[in-house]
């Protein structure tokens, strides 16, 4: 694809997300599947994983006690494997969407590289976007446990902490 018409996309894209009708803030993930109009909608028996894993990270339960729970319980990961990983347990955790928030651009293209967007771009963030798995307060208790447990402090975007 040339460059100029990668920035054509990429300049449409970027449209979508200021004027609130980016298709991207409606994709699914685990917890979450589509209604007929294709809204995301909570799905029962996965959100209730979710708010366990949550309840029991808060709690102060590490990443592997949660997956070994979990494969303990037999319950198969997002990607349909028998025993779920701590990256992948982790991405749940972050993500802010379980609160009813969507944050878009995270990360950027650089150097033919997908990294995350320090800034490079502006952020845009769709707040109710759909029904919250967890609230805002549990996904906050959820950061600062994270944030508690790293070795290095980073910077959440959704909640703005250093």
């Amino acid at each position: 694809m040339n460059q100029e018409k990668s920035a054509f996309i990429t300049e449409g894209l970027r449209e979508s997300f200021r004027n609130g009708t980016a298709k991207v803030a409606n994709r699914v993930c685990y917890g979450y599947t589509h209604d007929a109009s294709r809204k995301l909608v909570i799905y029962g028996p996965e959100a209730g994983v979710v708010r366990w894993i949550f309840s029991c990270y808060i709690a102060g339960d590490s990443l592997g006690k949660i997956v070994d729970a979990l494969y303990e319980q037999s319950i198969p990961s997002p990607n349909g494997k028998v025993r779920w990983n701590r990256e992948g347990l982790l991405k749940l955790i972050s993500n802010e969407k379980y609160a009813g928030i969507v944050l878009l651009q995270k990360t950027v293209v650089g150097d033919g590289k997908q990294v995350s967007n320090q800034n490079a771009v502006p952020k845009y963030i769709y707040e109710r976007n759909h029904p919250p798995i967890i609230s805002g307060e549990v996904y906050a208790q959820a950061q600062l446990a994270r944030f508690g447990r790293s070795k290095v402090m980073q910077r959440d975007p959704v909640l703005n902490m250093d």
